[in-house]
């Protein structure tokens, strides 16, 4: 009984295939078919939380509504409480929006120059509110 040799290379797998001439056709098939079936699959890539880019200002402006600029704040502690949320913004620009929002009248600002503390400005109605629960 005469026997056939065959090479087969499939993705990065090669194999040799030896069989009697009658049966190679099947032998192929059913080789096809393991190496098919332990083939890895493609890697899917895991699910990440695409979070919506925001300016600067409205990432601030997030901290001064959920209250943790209620008390003082240095430039460095924003940027580090910002970093912590997952927003990574230039002290720079984060400094300007600071700036900024004290020009709007929504943030204080004391003490020197590069040692500034920033801190919610106390409404008329928050001012009222402190003045009743110290009585």
């Amino acid at each position: 009984m005469t026997t056939a040799k065959i090479k087969i290379n499939i993705g990065n797998v090669t194999v040799e295939i030896e069989a009697p001439v009658d049966k190679i056709e099947e032998a192929v098939k059913n080789t096809i078919a393991a190496i098919r079936s332990t083939e890895p699959t493609a890697p899917t890539q895991p699910q990440t939380q695409t979070r919506k880019p925001i300016t600067c200002k409205k990432a601030v402006e997030d901290l001064l509504a959920d209250g943790w600029l209620q008390t003082g704040r240095t430039l460095a502690e924003v940027v580090s409480e910002l970093e912590r949320r997952g927003f990574l913004y230039d002290t720079t620009a984060v400094a300007h929006v600071l700036l900024d929002l004290v020009r709007e009248g929504k943030l204080e600002r004391v003490g020197e120059p590069r040692r500034y503390i920033y801190l919610a400005k106390k409404t008329p109605a928050t001012q009222r509110l402190e003045e009743n629960s110290t009585r």
